[in-house]
């Protein structure tokens, strides 16, 4: 069967050529203009007779939020006004009861009391306006907790509605939780346009079957490997340090694709990006480790990995052919793999630059 080297002696008409270049650089110059996709997390603990909750924020969408005001004021604003809960058709008096900065991440503490005369919760109704009031594509991870166990995980965006579940019935099986998390997974990777342009640049470059398994297969490894690192050896890695590490590792793909000659030490330099990269999708998993026992916490953490490597499965069967048809064409990958991996740096540089300011 022919690899990825094979060539053809006519680079075909004018249109489907500029069909595929639009098609390959249109999503990565959208992510030149869009402000990146953050990730929140809102801790919802049941109680008998009140519900607390606790609400953590990236310090860059705390940056954005306040523009260069009172931090604390604007994040008692979305607190107090942007999360409401109900139980049983009633609305909940909120109260926050203390706010955390750091440089990482914001956190704030709230509590919703039930009257007197309330039974115990039967239906619940959560409802966050966070995602709306942050950046475009900004996703929201809500965790519910009620005696002591986790009984939903939800990940919401700006056009996600309320969450709703009668407390009494939400005991999870086994299937629930792995089929939660790996939905969780795919749609961590397929929104996380940085890791996407990363696997991008590895496609492009390319040359052969052998060397694209190898990448892809250091790649997977290694974020695999930092998942296990963070929700079962506690490992944390300072979204700062993070973040601004994966734009760099972005930057160096497209750089590399431009300038290298030969195979070298790329597969090694991919499995050390990986384990960034890994750390990146690990902020999705921040409230695993609250689950009650060790089998359920392997069972989300497979699964959710399960689901990005899914979600990449779907993003390279999309880019792949493309990158074949660049590189089995003497003409195209002349013009092209020069400008797409150009449009790769300038991404990564771009991300940079803003996750360093």
């Amino acid at each position: 069967m022919p690899g990825l080297q094979r060539t053809r002696r006519r680079s075909g008409p004018l249109v489907p050529r500029l069909v595929l270049l639009v098609a390959f650089l249109v999503p990565t110059a959208v992510t030149l203009r869009a402000h990146d996709a953050g990730l929140s997390a809102l801790d919802v603990r049941v109680g008998e007779r009140a519900i607390a909750a606790d609400l953590s924020i990236a310090a860059p969408d705390v940056a954005l939020l306040a523009a260069g005001g009172d931090a604390d004021a604007v994040l008692r604003s979305l607190a107090g006004t942007g999360i409401r809960v109900s139980v049983d058709g009633v609305p909940l008096q909120r109260a926050i009861d203390g706010i955390a900065l750091d440089k990482g991440a914001a956190h704030v503490r709230l509590s919703f009391e039930m009257a007197a005369s309330a039974r115990a919760v039967r239906r619940l109704v959560i409802a966050s306006d966070v995602p709306r009031r942050l950046a475009r594509g900004h996703r929201h991870f809500v965790t519910v907790t009620a005696g002591g166990r986790v009984v939903t995980e939800r990940l919401l965006d700006a056009q996600s509605g309320p969450v709703t579940l009668d407390v009494d019935a939400a005991s999870r099986s086994a299937a629930e939780v792995a089929w939660n998390f790996l939905g969780l997974g795919v749609h961590h990777i397929l929104s996380g346009y940085d890791h996407l342009v990363f696997l991008a640049g590895l496609l492009l470059a390319a040359k052969t079957r052998r060397e694209l398994i190898t990448a892809v297969t250091a790649f997977t490894a290694a974020h695999s490997l930092s998942l296990v690192l963070v929700v079962a050896g506690g490992i944390h890695a300072p979204p700062a340090i993070v973040e601004p590490l994966i734009a760099a590792s972005i930057a160096w793909v497209g750089l590399e694709n431009l300038l290298r000659r030969g195979h070298g030490a790329r597969s090694v330099v991919v499995f050390g990006f990986g384990l960034i990269h890994g750390f990146g999708f690990a902020g999705a998993l921040m409230d695993l480790r609250a689950m009650s026992s060790g089998v359920e916490i392997a069972l989300a953490l497979g699964s959710f990995n399960l689901g990005v490597e899914a979600g990449q499965l779907a993003a390279s069967a999309v880019l792949l052919p493309l990158a074949w048809a660049i590189r089995s064409r003497p003409r195209w990958q002349a013009r092209l793999t020069p400008v797409c991996s150009a449009m790769i740096l300038l991404a990564g540089a771009y991300w940079l630059i803003a996750r360093l300011s």
